[in-house]
Protein backbone atom coordinates (compact mmCIF):
# COMPACT_ATOMS: atom_id res chain seq x y z
CA UNK A 1 0.00 0.00 0.00
CA UNK A 2 1.56 3.66 -1.18
CA UNK A 3 1.65 6.19 1.34
CA UNK A 4 -1.31 8.14 -0.45
CA UNK A 5 -3.23 4.37 0.14
CA UNK A 6 -2.46 4.78 3.77
CA UNK A 7 -2.84 8.65 4.23
CA UNK A 8 -6.98 8.02 2.71
CA UNK A 9 -7.15 4.97 4.72
CA UNK A 10 -6.10 6.98 8.22
CA UNK A 11 -8.41 10.13 7.16
CA UNK A 12 -11.41 7.45 6.37
CA UNK A 13 -10.90 6.17 9.81
CA UNK A 14 -10.44 9.42 11.71
CA UNK A 15 -13.86 10.66 9.76
CA UNK A 16 -15.75 7.65 10.75
CA UNK A 17 -14.84 7.89 13.97
CA UNK A 18 -15.91 11.85 14.17
CA UNK A 19 -19.27 10.96 12.74
CA UNK A 20 -19.74 7.90 15.31
CA UNK A 21 -19.16 10.39 18.06
CA UNK A 22 -21.30 13.25 16.82
CA UNK A 23 -23.80 10.35 16.20
CA UNK A 24 -23.71 9.51 19.71
CA UNK A 25 -23.77 13.14 21.14
CA UNK A 26 -26.90 13.78 18.55
CA UNK A 27 -28.52 10.60 20.75
CA UNK A 28 -27.96 11.18 23.55
CA UNK A 29 -29.12 15.25 23.29
CA UNK A 30 -32.11 13.18 22.05
CA UNK A 31 -31.88 11.42 25.09
CA UNK A 32 -32.22 14.29 27.57
CA UNK A 33 -35.07 15.84 25.81
CA UNK A 34 -36.68 12.20 26.27
CA UNK A 35 -35.86 12.74 29.91
CA UNK A 36 -37.86 15.91 30.08
CA UNK A 37 -40.65 15.40 28.21
CA UNK A 38 -40.93 11.98 30.36
CA UNK A 39 -40.79 14.13 33.74
CA UNK A 40 -43.40 16.68 32.28
CA UNK A 41 -45.69 13.68 30.90
CA UNK A 42 -45.44 11.68 34.64
CA UNK A 43 -46.81 15.30 36.32
CA UNK A 44 -49.51 15.79 34.15
CA UNK A 45 -50.69 12.31 34.47
CA UNK A 46 -50.45 12.25 38.04
CA UNK A 47 -52.17 16.26 37.99
CA UNK A 48 -54.80 14.09 35.89
CA UNK A 49 -55.39 11.14 38.06
CA UNK A 50 -55.85 13.69 40.75
CA UNK A 51 -58.32 15.43 39.25
CA UNK A 52 -60.50 12.85 37.74
CA UNK A 53 -60.69 11.07 41.54
CA UNK A 54 -61.82 14.41 42.52
CA UNK A 55 -64.81 14.12 40.06
CA UNK A 56 -65.55 10.84 40.74
CA UNK A 57 -65.23 11.40 44.71
CA UNK A 58 -68.01 14.57 43.81
CA UNK A 59 -70.10 12.22 42.10
CA UNK A 60 -69.75 9.80 45.22
CA UNK A 61 -71.03 12.75 47.59
CA UNK A 62 -74.07 13.23 45.16
CA UNK A 63 -75.15 9.97 45.17
CA UNK A 64 -74.76 10.01 49.09
CA UNK A 65 -77.42 12.52 48.87
CA UNK A 66 -79.54 11.33 47.24
CA UNK A 67 -79.48 8.04 49.53
CA UNK A 68 -79.90 10.12 52.39
CA UNK A 69 -82.50 11.92 50.79
CA UNK A 70 -83.93 8.42 49.84
CA UNK A 71 -84.02 7.80 54.18
CA UNK A 72 -80.99 5.87 54.24
CA UNK A 73 -79.06 6.22 57.27
CA UNK A 74 -75.66 8.01 57.44
CA UNK A 75 -73.74 5.58 59.10
CA UNK A 76 -74.64 3.50 55.96
CA UNK A 77 -73.46 5.96 53.34
CA UNK A 78 -70.15 6.60 55.00
CA UNK A 79 -69.22 2.73 54.87
CA UNK A 80 -70.75 2.68 51.17
CA UNK A 81 -68.36 5.95 50.93
CA UNK A 82 -64.96 6.20 52.98
CA UNK A 83 -64.21 9.44 51.48
CA UNK A 84 -67.95 10.79 52.23
CA UNK A 85 -68.82 12.49 55.41
CA UNK A 86 -72.10 13.53 56.65
CA UNK A 87 -73.20 16.12 58.95
CA UNK A 88 -75.94 17.98 58.21
CA UNK A 89 -75.40 16.78 54.45
CA UNK A 90 -73.40 14.18 52.94
CA UNK A 91 -69.89 16.39 51.88
CA UNK A 92 -66.27 15.13 50.77
CA UNK A 93 -64.12 14.10 53.29
CA UNK A 94 -60.91 16.64 53.68
CA UNK A 95 -58.72 13.79 54.81
CA UNK A 96 -59.24 12.37 51.49
CA UNK A 97 -58.43 15.33 49.62
CA UNK A 98 -55.61 15.37 51.59
CA UNK A 99 -54.81 11.90 50.55
CA UNK A 100 -55.40 12.62 46.88
CA UNK A 101 -52.67 15.61 47.55
CA UNK A 102 -50.07 13.71 49.03
CA UNK A 103 -50.30 11.08 46.60
CA UNK A 104 -49.70 13.68 43.54
CA UNK A 105 -46.61 15.30 45.61
CA UNK A 106 -45.29 11.75 46.22
CA UNK A 107 -45.07 11.32 42.38
CA UNK A 108 -44.10 14.28 41.68
CA UNK A 109 -40.67 13.89 43.63
CA UNK A 110 -40.16 10.55 42.60
CA UNK A 111 -40.16 11.88 38.82
CA UNK A 112 -38.41 14.73 39.56
CA UNK A 113 -35.35 12.72 41.63
CA UNK A 114 -35.47 10.11 38.86
CA UNK A 115 -35.61 12.62 36.04
CA UNK A 116 -32.95 14.94 37.22
CA UNK A 117 -30.60 11.54 38.29
CA UNK A 118 -31.12 10.15 35.07
CA UNK A 119 -30.71 14.23 33.24
CA UNK A 120 -26.78 14.47 35.56
CA UNK A 121 -25.74 11.27 34.18
CA UNK A 122 -26.66 12.24 30.63
CA UNK A 123 -25.25 15.55 30.69
CA UNK A 124 -22.10 14.06 32.23
CA UNK A 125 -21.62 12.07 29.39
CA UNK A 126 -22.46 14.89 27.06
CA UNK A 127 -19.91 17.09 29.15
CA UNK A 128 -17.41 14.28 29.04
CA UNK A 129 -17.91 13.86 25.20
CA UNK A 130 -17.64 17.21 24.21
CA UNK A 131 -14.31 17.50 26.06
CA UNK A 132 -13.09 14.03 23.88
CA UNK A 133 -14.43 15.78 20.94
CA UNK A 134 -12.21 18.95 21.64
CA UNK A 135 -9.29 17.24 23.17
CA UNK A 136 -9.11 14.82 19.90
CA UNK A 137 -9.59 17.75 17.54
CA UNK A 138 -6.60 19.77 19.43
CA UNK A 139 -4.54 16.35 19.13
CA UNK A 140 -5.18 15.83 15.53
CA UNK A 141 -4.40 19.53 14.61
CA UNK A 142 -1.41 18.86 16.84
CA UNK A 143 -0.72 15.41 14.63
CA UNK A 144 -0.82 17.19 11.22
CA UNK A 145 1.33 19.94 12.21
CA UNK A 146 3.96 17.13 13.72
CA UNK A 147 3.28 15.87 10.13
CA UNK A 148 4.46 19.07 8.97
CA UNK A 149 7.38 19.74 10.77
CA UNK A 150 8.99 16.22 10.99
CA UNK A 151 8.61 16.56 6.93
CA UNK A 152 10.52 19.50 7.15
CA UNK A 153 12.91 18.10 9.30
CA UNK A 154 13.70 15.54 7.18
CA UNK A 155 13.58 17.36 3.57
CA UNK A 156 15.82 20.45 4.61
CA UNK A 157 18.99 18.55 5.59
CA UNK A 158 18.45 15.81 3.37
CA UNK A 159 18.53 18.36 0.86
CA UNK A 160 21.53 20.17 2.39
CA UNK A 161 23.46 16.79 2.39
CA UNK A 162 22.41 16.16 -1.28
CA UNK A 163 23.59 19.66 -2.64
CA UNK A 164 26.84 19.44 -0.29
CA UNK A 165 27.83 16.45 -2.00
CA UNK A 166 26.85 16.89 -5.48
CA UNK A 167 29.22 20.12 -4.77
CA UNK A 168 31.79 18.31 -4.03
CA UNK A 169 31.07 15.30 -6.45
CA UNK A 170 31.20 17.56 -9.62
CA UNK A 171 33.51 20.23 -8.86
CA UNK A 172 37.02 20.73 -7.39
CA UNK A 173 37.24 22.25 -4.14
CA UNK A 174 39.91 24.23 -2.03
CA UNK A 175 40.63 22.82 1.05
CA UNK A 176 38.55 25.68 3.13
CA UNK A 177 35.70 25.30 0.63
CA UNK A 178 35.76 21.75 1.16
CA UNK A 179 35.90 21.42 5.34
CA UNK A 180 33.19 24.04 5.24
CA UNK A 181 30.64 21.45 2.98
CA UNK A 182 31.71 18.56 5.28
CA UNK A 183 31.26 21.07 8.48
CA UNK A 184 27.47 21.54 7.02
CA UNK A 185 27.18 17.61 6.45
CA UNK A 186 27.73 16.80 10.05
CA UNK A 187 25.67 19.01 11.38
CA UNK A 188 23.10 18.09 9.06
CA UNK A 189 23.41 14.31 9.87
CA UNK A 190 23.35 15.50 13.80
CA UNK A 191 20.20 16.99 13.43
CA UNK A 192 18.59 13.91 11.21
CA UNK A 193 20.43 11.75 14.59
CA UNK A 194 18.53 13.68 16.83
CA UNK A 195 14.99 13.86 15.04
CA UNK A 196 14.94 9.80 14.56
CA UNK A 197 16.49 9.41 18.44
CA UNK A 198 13.30 11.61 19.43
CA UNK A 199 11.27 9.46 17.23
CA UNK A 200 12.15 6.13 18.66
CA UNK A 201 12.67 7.18 22.18
CA UNK A 202 8.82 8.71 21.94
CA UNK A 203 7.69 5.13 20.77
CA UNK A 204 10.07 3.41 23.53
CA UNK A 205 8.55 5.89 26.50
CA UNK A 206 5.29 5.20 25.00
CA UNK A 207 5.41 1.27 25.11
CA UNK A 208 7.59 1.43 28.46
CA UNK A 209 10.22 -0.53 26.84
CA UNK A 210 12.70 1.96 28.56
CA UNK A 211 15.35 -0.02 30.99
CA UNK A 212 16.70 2.25 33.43
CA UNK A 213 20.50 1.74 33.97
CA UNK A 214 21.20 4.24 37.21
CA UNK A 215 25.30 5.12 37.52
CA UNK A 216 26.92 8.18 38.84
CA UNK A 217 27.74 10.57 36.39
CA UNK A 218 29.37 14.03 36.42
CA UNK A 219 27.28 15.98 35.63
CA UNK A 220 29.63 19.08 33.99
CA UNK A 221 31.47 16.54 32.10
CA UNK A 222 28.08 15.77 30.20
CA UNK A 223 26.82 19.23 29.87
CA UNK A 224 30.18 19.73 28.39
CA UNK A 225 30.34 17.46 25.65
CA UNK A 226 26.56 17.94 24.50
CA UNK A 227 27.45 21.63 24.48
CA UNK A 228 30.35 21.08 22.54
CA UNK A 229 28.43 19.24 19.71
CA UNK A 230 26.11 22.10 19.85
CA UNK A 231 28.63 24.96 19.30
CA UNK A 232 29.99 24.26 16.24
CA UNK A 233 26.53 24.07 14.39
CA UNK A 234 26.36 27.38 12.03
CA UNK A 235 23.10 27.94 13.34
CA UNK A 236 24.46 28.32 16.75
CA UNK A 237 27.21 30.71 15.37
CA UNK A 238 27.54 33.91 17.53
CA UNK A 239 25.86 32.51 20.40
CA UNK A 240 26.59 32.14 23.56
CA UNK A 241 27.07 28.89 25.46
CA UNK A 242 27.22 28.94 29.63
CA UNK A 243 28.64 25.69 31.64
CA UNK A 244 27.99 27.14 35.04
CA UNK A 245 27.73 23.58 36.37
CA UNK A 246 29.65 23.01 39.23
CA UNK A 247 32.55 20.21 38.37
CA UNK A 248 32.38 17.01 40.80
CA UNK A 249 28.25 17.58 40.82
CA UNK A 250 27.47 13.75 40.37
CA UNK A 251 24.15 12.86 39.58
CA UNK A 252 22.87 9.28 39.49
CA UNK A 253 20.93 8.97 36.77
CA UNK A 254 20.30 6.65 33.37
CA UNK A 255 22.80 8.27 30.97
CA UNK A 256 20.99 7.70 27.75
CA UNK A 257 18.26 9.33 29.07
CA UNK A 258 20.31 11.89 31.25
CA UNK A 259 21.98 12.83 27.45
CA UNK A 260 18.35 13.22 26.07
CA UNK A 261 17.18 15.32 28.88
CA UNK A 262 19.94 17.59 28.30
CA UNK A 263 20.38 17.39 24.81
CA UNK A 264 16.27 18.68 24.12
CA UNK A 265 16.65 21.11 26.90
CA UNK A 266 19.62 22.77 25.42
CA UNK A 267 18.06 22.26 21.69
CA UNK A 268 14.90 23.68 23.03
CA UNK A 269 16.94 26.92 24.31
CA UNK A 270 18.63 27.48 21.34
CA UNK A 271 15.92 27.41 18.80
CA UNK A 272 14.15 30.05 21.45
CA UNK A 273 17.78 32.47 20.98
CA UNK A 274 18.21 35.38 18.35
CA UNK A 275 21.80 34.92 16.65
CA UNK A 276 23.51 36.80 19.95
CA UNK A 277 21.34 34.67 21.85
CA UNK A 278 22.85 33.74 25.62
CA UNK A 279 21.78 29.70 27.25
CA UNK A 280 23.13 29.35 30.97
CA UNK A 281 23.47 26.51 32.51
CA UNK A 282 23.83 25.28 36.32
CA UNK A 283 23.10 23.29 38.77
CA UNK A 284 23.26 22.29 42.66
CA UNK A 285 22.44 20.00 45.16
CA UNK A 286 20.00 20.73 48.03
CA UNK A 287 17.22 18.59 49.42
CA UNK A 288 15.60 17.25 46.53
CA UNK A 289 18.36 16.43 44.82
CA UNK A 290 20.65 17.18 41.68
CA UNK A 291 18.21 20.61 40.38
CA UNK A 292 19.77 21.69 36.95
CA UNK A 293 18.48 24.78 35.31
CA UNK A 294 18.66 26.03 31.72
CA UNK A 295 18.03 29.57 30.87
CA UNK A 296 17.63 31.65 27.99
CA UNK A 297 17.23 35.20 27.12
CA UNK A 298 15.20 34.38 24.26
CA UNK A 299 11.54 34.49 23.11
CA UNK A 300 10.08 33.09 26.32
CA UNK A 301 6.20 32.28 26.62
CA UNK A 302 2.88 33.11 28.41
CA UNK A 303 2.93 31.92 31.96
CA UNK A 304 -0.17 30.41 31.42
CA UNK A 305 1.45 27.54 28.45
CA UNK A 306 3.93 26.08 31.14
CA UNK A 307 2.27 22.50 31.88
CA UNK A 308 0.90 22.69 27.92
CA UNK A 309 4.65 23.47 26.79
CA UNK A 310 5.80 18.93 27.89
CA UNK A 311 2.41 17.79 26.22
CA UNK A 312 3.19 16.07 23.09
CA UNK A 313 3.16 17.22 20.12
CA UNK A 314 2.67 21.10 21.45
CA UNK A 315 4.46 24.11 20.28
CA UNK A 316 3.34 27.62 21.28
CA UNK A 317 2.24 30.03 19.02
CA UNK A 318 0.92 30.35 15.49
CA UNK A 319 1.47 26.92 13.60
CA UNK A 320 0.61 29.27 10.13
CA UNK A 321 3.45 31.30 10.95
CA UNK A 322 5.90 29.52 12.71
CA UNK A 323 9.44 29.82 11.42
CA UNK A 324 11.37 28.11 14.16
CA UNK A 325 12.11 24.29 13.80
CA UNK A 326 10.71 21.27 15.86
CA UNK A 327 8.70 18.86 16.12
CA UNK A 328 6.89 19.11 19.52
CA UNK A 329 8.74 15.97 20.91
CA UNK A 330 11.76 17.23 22.96
CA UNK A 331 10.38 18.63 25.62
CA UNK A 332 7.64 16.00 26.25
CA UNK A 333 10.66 13.37 26.06
CA UNK A 334 12.10 15.52 28.63
CA UNK A 335 9.21 14.84 31.20
CA UNK A 336 8.69 11.47 29.68
CA UNK A 337 12.77 10.71 30.98
CA UNK A 338 12.69 12.53 33.83
CA UNK A 339 9.62 11.06 35.42
CA UNK A 340 11.30 7.50 34.72
CA UNK A 341 13.84 8.46 37.28
CA UNK A 342 11.52 10.10 39.77
CA UNK A 343 12.20 13.49 39.03
CA UNK A 344 10.41 16.34 37.70
CA UNK A 345 10.62 19.15 35.37
CA UNK A 346 9.27 23.00 35.75
CA UNK A 347 9.21 25.69 32.98
CA UNK A 348 9.32 29.22 34.02
CA UNK A 349 8.65 32.59 31.91
CA UNK A 350 7.64 36.43 32.31
CA UNK A 351 6.03 36.20 29.40
CA UNK A 352 6.94 36.48 25.35
CA UNK A 353 10.80 37.96 24.93
CA UNK A 354 11.44 37.61 28.08
CA UNK A 355 13.34 34.54 28.13
CA UNK A 356 12.28 31.26 30.15
CA UNK A 357 14.18 28.92 32.55
CA UNK A 358 13.42 24.79 33.27
CA UNK A 359 14.49 23.45 35.81
CA UNK A 360 14.89 19.42 36.35
CA UNK A 361 15.32 17.94 39.58
CA UNK A 362 16.75 14.53 39.95
CA UNK A 363 16.27 12.83 43.47
CA UNK A 364 19.11 11.79 45.52
CA UNK A 365 19.57 8.02 45.61
CA UNK A 366 22.36 6.04 47.70
CA UNK A 367 25.36 8.00 48.23
CA UNK A 368 26.16 11.03 45.53
CA UNK A 369 29.07 13.09 46.09
CA UNK A 370 29.81 16.81 44.95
Amino acid sequence: MDRESRHRGSRWWRDRVRVLQIGFLCVMTVAVAQVLWWMFDQGRFARQMEERLLEVYRQDVVAAQRLLAAGEAPATVERTWPHVVVEERAELASEAVERLRAERARHYNQYLWEGSFFLLVLLAGMGVLWRVLRKEARLQQRQQNFLAAVSHELRSPLASLQLATETMARRELDAGKRAQLLARNREDLRRLDGLISNLLDTSRLEEGRVALQREPIDLHHVVDEILGEVSGAEANAGKELLNQVPAGLVVEADAVGLATVLRNLVDNALKATGERGRVVLEARRDERGVVLSVSDDGEGFPPGESERLFEKFYRPGDELRRRKRGTGLGLYLVRGFVGLEGGSVTAWSEGPGRGARFEVVWPTRGRAES
